[in-house]
């Protein structure tokens, strides 16, 4: 088995691997499969993050947990390693090409530089991960703020329907447009002073970690890391950050949204609203993705009217 720090491998012929057998949620062909008793295929370190997280697969909802993990057996497992790549280290050096199967041996006795490309290891790196919850925090306090906002304006709008109500027919009818107006400005400045709050308290702290390390696991309990890294480098993104593995992070966040599962959190409608609305904002996204998180966006919070 792989180290935990090693770097997943890079398969030489993605477009000729079946699907089932891509970690959903790295996105990557898995060094060290893991199947639910559902069937689906996942890297070690992801499905048992994911487990931690919530007792269900993260494909089809079906209760799993680590212990009913399996591990490949039969045509799958010929199939699995038949599967050619080429070392997760390439870019540092290494030219290391082969049988996914035989991955595990190369990095833990031939391969110097694939175990740990970055250097860096954030489980020991307490200060970062300090930092982190520091901003847990902060944009728990922004949430707050928005909240009373938003009881402030239901109250304003309140008042005004019974002044609009003591009226005749004609002038209901002749206010209703411009309630319509108000509320779609209300909730248009709320998400603006959020947005803008959490922008300057980020550009305000220079030596603020990078909140992101690689793994590309946001997954329901992480739409709030995830609006946080892309409002952080909003016109800028990282150029080791692949935008296409963070896009299929995002519908994957919008999925349990538009599905409207049972357990999603409370605060779950605002924070993807904070998320769409951070993505439509930034440079992060090919034209063909923007318009797909313009239509998720009109779907459930209606038009995005812009930054």
């Amino acid at each position: 088995m792989a180290s935990n720090t090693a770097a997943p491998p890079v398969a030489l012929h993605q477009d000729n691997i079946p699907d089932d057998f891509i970690c959903s949620i790295c996105l990557t062909v898995p060094a060290d499969p893991q199947v639910t008793p559902c069937d689906h295929m996942f890297c070690r370190a992801c499905i048992c993050q994911a487990l931690n997280h919530n007792n269900l697969c993260p494909i089809d909802r079906r209760p799993c947990t680590v212990d009913q993990l399996k591990r490949l057996e039969g045509l799958s497992f010929r199939v699995w390693s038949g599967i050619q790549v080429k070392c997760g280290g390439h870019e540092s050096g290494c030219a290391w090409r082969g049988s996914i199967a035989d991955y595990a041996t190369h990095v833990e006795n031939n391969c110097s530089v694939g175990r740990n490309p970055t250097g860096n290891n954030v489980n020991d790196n307490s200060e970062l991960m300090e930092e982190l919850e520091t901003l847990r925090r902060e944009n728990l306090g922004l949430k707050e703020q928005l909240e009373e906002s938003r009881r402030v304006n239901r109250m304003r709008e309140r008042l005004l329907r019974e002044a609009v109500e003591t009226t005749t027919d004609r002038t209901c009818d002749h206010f209703a447009p411009i309630i319509e107006q108000l509320e779609r400005e209300r909730e248009r400045d709320s998400l603006r002073q959020s947005r803008d709050a959490l922008r300057e308290n980020l550009n305000n702290r220079p030596n603020l970690p990078r909140i992101f390390y690689g793994d590309y696991y946001f997954g329901r309990e992480d739409v709030s890391e995830l609006s946080q890294l892309i409002s952080r480098y909003l016109y800028d993104k990282p150029s080791e950050i692949d935008s296409n593995k963070i896009f299929n992070c995002v519908r994957t966040c919008y999925t349990a949204l538009d599905r409207n599962y049972e357990d999603n959190d409370e605060n779950y409608w605002y924070d993807m609203r904070m998320l769409l609305s951070t993505c439509l904002a930034s440079f992060w996204f090919t034209d063909n993705q923007w318009n797909n998180i313009d239509s998720w966006y009109t779907k459930h919070f209606g038009k995005f009217n812009g930054p």
